[in-house]
This record gives C-alpha cells, sequence and structure tokens, in this order.
C-alpha cells in the first residue's frame, strides 16, 4: 500500500482500534516514518481537522524525518522548514498538549541541526518573536510555547545520538544562550500575576536547562524564586523536582560560597517539614526530604570541611547534619505510614565515603565531634528496623511486607556504615541497651520487636568486627540464654547464635540452615567439639539444605569415625532408595529418586577428607588410611544406580540428578575415582543414547581429560566418544533447537582436540561429520553456542597443524570454513561476535596458509560476495591484509572488525562514532 496521507490515515484508525493486528500495522506505521514520503504526508496529518491520534502520529513522523533522515532535506528548504513549524506550533497553542510538545521536540531536533551555520541564535530569536504581539495568541500562551519549546530542547540535545564534536560544538552554542533562558525565567517567576500553570512551566524549564550546569552566582536569586514556590501547592512538585535537578548536578561543589546561601534556604525547610508532619501531609514530607537529601548527599565534602573548621561553620555544618536525622525519622511505620526515611541512606554512605577520605589524624579529630550524630542516628534505625504488631504486618499486602524487607536491609547497611566510623562503642551501646530489656523483662513484659532489632543491627555489623574483639561479643553471648524466645521472627534473626535450636523449627529453618552452612564453613578449624550436636540435629530434618553442612564437618574427623556417622545417617536413606527403584514409574516417585540423588549430591560436593585444614589436622589426615569416605559410599550406592538409570534413562531430571552426582564425586575423588570410571563411562553412554542433555557431556568431558591416558579405559572411553558423536549428528539440524546441548557438545569436543587430541583421532570418530557440525554451528543465533562451536573449530584446525588426519579434513572442507567465517563477517552474524569470529580466520591463516590464500581469493571474487556494499577493491584490500597480518591476532580483529563495518553500510557513520564512546 503506497505511503499517502489517506492511507496512512487509515492505518492509523485501524492501530487505535484493532488491536489483534496491531504488529503488522505497526511495521507498517514505521516503514511509513522512513520512508520519503512523510515530508509532505507529515503537514497533511497535522491538520487540525483531523483527529489527536493522526495529528499526534503526523507530529511523530516530522520529528522522526528530522531527527534521523536530516540529509534528505536539501539546504534551501530549511528556512522553510523552520516557519512552518513555527506557525504549526502556534496553531496548536491550545492543544492538544501531546501535539503540541510533539511539534516542539521537532523544531528542537532542528534547531540541533540548524545551530550555528543555519541558525546562528535559535534562542534570542524565538524569546524575540514570542515576545511580539500576534493577534491569534494572547501573551500567556505565547509565553507557554515560548516554555515549552526551552523546555523539551535540552532534553533533545541529551537523547540525541551525535558525534563527539557535534555534541560539544552543540553544547558551547547552547551555553551561550543560557543567560538568555535565565533572565527570561527569572522575569517570569518575579511576576506576581502569572498564572500557576505558567510558572510550573517556568519551573520546568529551569530544571532542564539546569543539565548545562547554572553559574550559582548568576542563578542565586533565580533558585530563591525556586525555593519561594515550594510554598504554593500548586508549583510544589515541579519546585521539588527543580531543585532536585539543580543540586545534583555535579559542578555545584565549584561555588562554596554559593552553596552556602543555598544550603541556608535548606536549614529553613524545616518549619516547613514540622508543619507538614502536623497535618499529616506526606506528600509534601516526601518532597522536602528528596530536596534536602539531593543538597547534601552531594555536597558531603564540603560538610566535613565546615566541621574541621569550627566556630560558626561547624554549627553550620551539624544543624544540615542533624536535619538529616531529623528527615531519617519521620513519625510512622515505614512504608505504610511514611515512604521517605529510606531517602536518607545514600547520604550516610556518601558521609562515611568523606569521611574515610581525610588523613588518619584528621579523622581521628573528626570522630569525636561526629559520634553523638551517629548514636543519634543509630537509635533512630533501632526504632525504624522493628516490626509492626504481627497483626498489623499480616494486613499488609505482600508489596509492602517486600518494600519493608528491602528496607531494613538498606538499614543494616547503613549500620555497618556508622560502625566503620565509630566502631566497637557501638557493640556496647547495644549491649547495654539489651542488658536493660532483659532486667525488665523480670518484672514487665518487653516488645519482643526491640529484641529483634538489636540482634538484626548485630547482625548487620558482624563482617566488620575484628575478629580480636573479646569484651562485647562474649558479653552478648552471655546474654542470649536469658532471652525469651518465644516469637518465630526474633528466633529468625538470631539463629547465628542459636543455630541447632532452630533447625528443628520449620518457621525458620531456612535461617538456621543458612547460619549453620555458614559457621561450618567460615570455622571449621573449631567445630570438632560441636560435631555431635550438629550431627544428631541435622538428621531430624531438611536434610536436603543440611547435607553439605554434614560433609564440611565430617571432613575434620577420622575415617572411621566419618563411617560411623554416614551408617546412621545414609543406611536408612539408601534403603529407601533402593526401594524407590523398585516400584513402578510414576512422578511421586520420579521425585521423591531425585531427592535422594541430590542429597547425596550435596553430600558428595563437601565431604572432602584432603581439604587444606591447619598443620596439627594436616598431620592427623596425612595418617588417613584406606579409600575415601565418597568412593566407599559411591561403591555401595553403585548398583542402586545402576538399576535407576536402566529405569528411568528417558526422564530428564533425573538424567541431571545422576550427572550432578557423578560431577560431584569426581571433583571430589578426582584420581580416587578412577576404579568407579568404567561403570560410570556405561552409565553415561545409556543415559546419553536415551536422553542427550548437557549435564552428561560435563561429566563424561571430566571423565575423558582425567582418564584419557589410562590404557585400561581405552575401550569404554573409545565407546563413550563414538556414542556421544554419533548419537549428537543424527540429531543435526534438529539438535540446533537445544542450544545447551549443542553448546556443551562443542566445548566437550573442543577440549578433547585441546588437551587429548590422540584419543579423538584413534577413537574411529567421524572427523569430519563433527567439523560441518562445528561450521553449521556457527550459523545459529544464540551467541555462547557460537563461541562454543568457534572453539572447537579453532582447535581443529590447530590440531591440523600437527595431525595428518585432521589435515586432510582441514584441507577438504576449508572452503566451508570460510564460506562461513566470511558470510557472518558480510552481516549474516551479530556484530558482537566478530572477535571470535576473527580469531576462526586467524587459525585458519597461520596453520592452513596455502590453501587459504587460494580459496579466499576464489571466493571473494564472486560478485555481490560477502556483500553488495564491498567493492572488489575493497574485497582486493582485505585479502591483502589478511595475508599480511596472518599471525598478528589483534590486528586481525580490527581488519576482520573494520570490513564487517564496510559490509554493512556503517563504517564512518556517526553511529559507530558514537558506539566508539561506549566501547
Amino acid at each position: 500500500m503506497e505511503f499517502t496521507a489517506a492511507n496512512v490515515e487509515q492505518v492509523v484508525r485501524q492501530f487505535y482500534c484493532q488491536g489483534f493486528v496491531q504488529q503488522e500495522i505497526h511495521q507498517w506505521l514505521t516503514s511509513a516514518q522512513f520512508s520519503p514520503a512523510a515530508w509532505v504526508f507529515s503537514w497533511e496529518l497535522i491538520s487540525p481537522s483531523k483527529t489527536m491520534e493522526v495529528q499526534f502520529f503526523g507530529a511523530s513522523c516530522l520529528h522522526v524525518k528530522i531527527a534521523r533522515f536530516w540529509a534528505e532535506l536539501p539546504p534551501e528548504q530549511y528556512h522553510t522548514l523552520k516557519d512552518q513549524l513555527i506557525e504549526k506550533i502556534a496553531q496548536f497553542a491550545k492543544g492538544p498538549k501531546i501535539v503540541l510538545t510533539r511539534l516542539c521536540i521537532g523544531l528542537s531536533s532542528l534547531i540541533l541541526h540548524l545551530t550555528p551555520d543555519h541558525w546562528a541564535d535559535p534562542i534570542q530569536s524565538l524569546i524575540s518573536l514570542f515576545q511580539q504581539e500576534n493577534p491569534n495568541l494572547d501573551s500567556t500562551q505565547r509565553c507557554h510555547l515560548l516554555l515549552e519549546i526551552l523546555t523539551v530542547l535540552p532534553e533533545e540535545f541529551f537523547s540525541s545520538t551525535l558525534t563527539q564534536s557535534r555534541r560539544a560544538e552543540l553544547r558551547h552554542e547552547l551555553s551561550k544562550a543560557l543567560p538568555h533562558v535565565m533572565w527570561l525565567l527569572q522575569s517570569l517567576l518575579n511576576s506576581s500575576n502569572l498564572v500557576s500553570k505558567v510558572r510550573e512551566q517556568a519551573l520546568k524549564s529551569l530544571a532542564s536547562w539546569a543539565d548545562f550546569g547554572l553559574e550559582p552566582e548568576q542563578a542565586e536569586p533565580l533558585v530563591t524564586l525556586v525555593f519561594q514556590a515550594l510554598n504554593k501547592h500548586e508549583t510544589f512538585d515541579t519546585a521539588v523536582d527543580t531543585l532536585v535537578k539543580i543540586f545534583s548536578h555535579p559542578d555545584m561543589h565549584r561555588y562554596p560560597n554559593t552553596l552556602q546561601k543555598l544550603l541556608m534556604h535548606v536549614l529553613r525547610l524545616q518549619e516547613m517539614f514540622q508543619k507538614a508532619i502536623v497535618e499529616k501531609d506526606m506528600e509534601t514530607v516526601h518532597g522536602l526530604c528528596r530536596v534536602v537529601m539531593s543538597a547534601l548527599e552531594n555536597n558531603t565534602k564540603l560538610l566535613v570541611k565546615y566541621i574541621q573548621e569550627g566556630g560558626e561553620k561547624r554549627e553550620f555544618g551539624l544543624a544540615l547534619l542533624n536535619i538529616v536525622i531529623l528527615y531519617t525519622f519521620p513519625p510512622g511505620q515505614f512504608p505504610v505510614d511514611e515512604n521517605c526515611s529510606d531517602i536518607s541512606f545514600t547520604f550516610w554512605y556518601m558521609l562515611q565515603d568523606e569521611l574515610f577520605e581525610c588523613e588518619s589524624g584528621e579523622l581521628r579529630d573528626l570522630v569525636p565531634i561526629f559520634q553523638p550524630l551517629y548514636y543519634n542516628l543509630i537509635q533512630v534505625l533501632l526504632v525504624k528496623v522493628q516490626y509492626p504488631e504481627e497483626e498489623e504486618f499480616e494486613s499488609w499486602s505482600k508489596d509492602e511486607q517486600e518494600a519493608f524487607r528491602c528496607f531494613r536491609q538498606d538499614i543494616g547497611d547503613t549500620m555497618m556504615y556508622a560502625f566503620n566510623v565509630v566502631r566497637e562503642p557501638v557493640l556496647g551501646f547495644f549491649c547495654s541497651t539489651l542488658g536493660q530489656l532483659i532486667e525488665q523483662s523480670k518484672t514487665q513484659a518487653i516488645r519482643w520487636q526491640t529484641v529483634e532489632g538489636i540482634f538484626f543491627m548485630f547482625g548487620s555489623m558482624a563482617e566488620c568486627v575484628d575478629l580480636e574483639e573479646t569484651v562485647y561479643l562474649p558479653m552478648l553471648m552471655n546474654m542470649v540464654p536469658s532471652i525469651n524466645f518465644n516469637n518465630i521472627t526474633l528466633l529468625s534473626t538470631a539463629l547465628y547464635m542459636i543455630v541447632l535450636q532452630g533447625l528443628s523449627n520449620s518457621k525458620v529453618g531456612t535461617a538456621a540452615t543458612i547460619a549453620l552452612k555458614d559457621i561450618t564453613r567460615e570455622s571449621l578449624d573449631h567445630i570438632r567439639p560441636f560435631i555431635p550436636q550438629i550431627l544428631s540435629t541435622s538428621q531430624e530434618r531438611d536434610a536436603m539444605r543440611l547435607m553439605s553442612c554434614v560433609g564440611q564437618v565430617l571432613s575434620v574427623l577420622p575415617i572411621p569415625d566419618i563411617m560411623n556417622y554416614l551408617d546412621a545417617i545414609l543406611v536408612p536413606r539408601l534403603t529407601n532408595m533402593q526401594q524407590l527403584v523398585k516400584q513402578e514409574p510414576s512422578e511421586l516417585v520420579q521425585k521423591q529418586l531425585v531427592f535422594q540423588v541430590q542429597l547425596l549430591s550435596w553430600l558428595f560436593s563437601t565431604l572432602d577428607t584432603e581439604r587444606d585444614t591447619n598443620e596439627q589436622e594436616g598431620q592427623m589426615q596425612k595418617h588417613h588410611s584406606g579409600p575415601k569416605p565418597v568412593y566407599v559410599v559411591m561403591q555401595q550406592i553403585l548398583p542402586t544406580v545402576q538399576e535407576l538409570v536402566a529405569k528411568w534413562k528417558t526422564e530428564t531430571s533425573v538424567v541431571e540428578a545422576v550427572s550432578e552426582m557423578f560431577k560431584k564425586s569426581l571433583t571430589t575423588l578426582m584420581d580416587d575415582f578412577q576404579p568407579l570410571a568404567n561403570n560410570v563411562a556405561d552409565m553415561m553412554i545409556q543415559m546419553y543414547e536415551s536422553t542427550p542433555h548437557a549435564s552428561i557431556l560435563d561429566v563424561a568431558r571430566q571423565i575423558v581429560l582425567l582418564f584419557g591416558s589410562d590404557a585400561s579405559f581405552t575401550q569404554y572411553l573409545n565407546t563413550l566418544l563414538n556414542v556421544v558423536c554419533n548419537k549428537t549428528l543424527q540429531m543435526y539440524p534438529a539438535v540446533l533447537r537445544e542450544p545447551d546441548v549443542v553448546e556443551a557438545f562443542m566445548i566437550f569436543l573442543g577440549n578433547l582436540l585441546k588437551k587429548t587430541r590422540r584419543l579423538l583421532v584413534s577413537s574411529g570418530v567421524n572427523l569430519e561429520a563433527i567439523l560441518k557440525a562445528g561450521i553449521t554451528t556457527m550459523a545459529v543465533a544464540e551467541q555462547c553456542v557460537v563461541k562454543a562451536s568457534c572453539f572447537f573449530v579453532i582447535e581443529f584446525l590447530t590440531a591440523g597443524y600437527e595431525e595428518e588426519s585432521i589435515k586432510a579434513v582441514v584441507n577438504n572442507n576449508i572452503q566451508f570454513i570460510l564460506d562461513r567465517v566470511l558470510r557472518a563477517i558480510g552481516g549474516e552474524a551479530a556484530r558482537h561476535i566478530m572477535e571470535i569470529i576473527s580469531d576462526v580466520l586467524l587459525a585458519c591463516c597461520k596453520y592452513h596458509f596455502a590453501v587459504v590464500n587460494t580459496t579466499i581469493r576464489l571466493l571473494l571474487e564472486t560478485e555481490g560476495y560477502p556483500s553488495p556494499r564491498a567493492s572488489p577493491q575493497d574485497k582486493q584490500n582485505f585479502i591483502k591484509t589478511v595475508i599480511s597480518d596472518k599471525s598478528n591476532k589483534r590486528r586481525m580483529r580490527e581488519i576482520v572488525k573494520e570490513f564487517s563495518l564496510l559490509c554493512r553500510g556503517l563504517l564512518g557513520t556517526e553511529y559507530v562514532e558514537v558506539a566508539k564512546q561506549f566501547l
């Protein structure tokens, strides 16, 4: 269908009425926007007689054409287009607003193209134009239109794709107009009879231009007017956004004197804040909090300087810091009663960072001054971190509960910042508070929330406390038995100190398990006295999550003790597993079997009797004799697993679980796995023939690499290799729909070629077939698969340099390899994989230069290959540079990247220039 105004209007109407064909219509409308005809039909669509949707599309088309297809417009039409746009903007002074804004954005894009060569002073020209009397527009309308243009112009500048030099040129031109804009906005905001909507638009315009960086000395009167706008309800929100923009600019700190004057305005907001609290106007509280925090968190260096200077400056700085405490502690419960106490958390992080930037002597002098401030903060956080009453918390929505969880986590981080400054005295404060609560509990009921909050704070500081701390932590541990843990939430928080009690409670089992895993991992050298309690408790429930803890703990015991505990823990489960294997297949039986196998995987992953320990225990481990416990267990379960595999080898979940168990045991046993290798390889073969899976290939790769040189294992290895290769090749090309299998297969083959290529050559595997599979796989969409296949092809090419049988295969298929590489470079593959593609070309040239030199010339003689954008001379230059730099990896990547850009029509474009800035 032709791109005419009538056709486009019809399709736009369909787009908004017929949702079931929107995707197809969207594609057609996008093509219409990009077409040269859009320069013409856009104006017809903006006609006042059209519907708002049609007008908006017409204005959007015009913006797209100006922004992205400027080169299509002849220079002699530039000023005609400018005049037409300004005229249309005046026509839409009364709306619709979305059409007017889109037209203003189009004019902004036009300004960016015309300035300065074709329009030297656009801002001044527009200000003068809209100041003139217009019979069709009153003064308010003219003011509104001018402010709308001034608002969207900076936004269009920062969102447009520009070269670095062009952006710098435009920034300079627009910055020259900044004083004119400031003068206009100040005169408007100073006007007492200005309508509220225009005042709000002026504030928005100021916020937009603030990104260019206001000169505070010049802008101070204007910013003062913005603070005054906070007192008017109709302009409050916009004034807040404007002040946040101004204070957030990175250059603000360069003007400390002016900044101090502006911070005085921040200090005066306290009265408005207190009034909003009394009136429970939380929206105003939230807005004021945003202003205060943006002003202070971006100027922490100045605050610290005030404190260091002493005198009135110090008093001023401390007053500002206490304001932050005030805004951190609005009344009510976050997030249902208030939603601003979390805004201050970034400030406390920035302040800590700034303090630690000081010299050690300066910091030592500052800490006593900041200490009272931080104690106030800690008391505030202790209140804010507490849960509400249980009934109230249960009445909250899931989103509110999640917001509170995140809020507590942020409090924990802030508590850590405070501890880093004040250090151990904070521990004393919490111990003292907890001791007082314990004393009170003897005569009256205390809120469990307060106790839980204290434990939460201790947990937040735990990572920062010195390992040698011997005063407050023992004091805390001595108080723990005196606490009545009658609340589940309190118990969950305190579980790092009472882990084993928590394991038996279903509601806090997760927290207890995580705590126990951390403790056993970090404190293995000291865990021996508690092993009986841990193992007896671990048998009670939640075996899956606890089995890794069991492995950690058992690893420090003598082998006989390990086996005794394993018998007690595993025999009932192995018996259950044997019974399950003999039952008729069902979904329930499958889940239970997978669970039992996963249980063993967790145990095997951590039960390592040769782990690094301290010197004394290391000596003891050397005296261990006999097989490792994991090997003994594997021997015991092998018949059951063989029966399991034979019966369930078609079920993916079973295959994954069994493969993972073999992988964990292999990682733990390493060479000691050798007696089991034949049986395991046999099961791998059975499973892969039935259900090819990436996890099987992962285990097979480890077995082959570990035992490939073992003569007794050769027969099984050859069988394993042939089954894996033949089965996967039979599935081509359908297997490409399973990228995880293809990726694992390519990595499997690449590692074989890299580490044990003789094994692959002597196995009888069809080398030509696997190479062709790798070449085919280089063309898929998934990046990870392409990288894996390129890795395999590179290793194949490398091996061909030394192995004659592989070299013959390479010579027979070099045309296919180069064709795939050249097509990828020409545009059939994504640009972000060009580096790995260039590495394939490098391997071709480096190891098979003679045949590559002839073949690449023949391929590139084809017209339009690999891209019609590459001329014969371009291709000759490409061949010449490839041949001359055939051994330089970095240079080869540069050559391929440049030729690929040329083939895609991107070489030298603005898009590439901009992209370079981010790469």
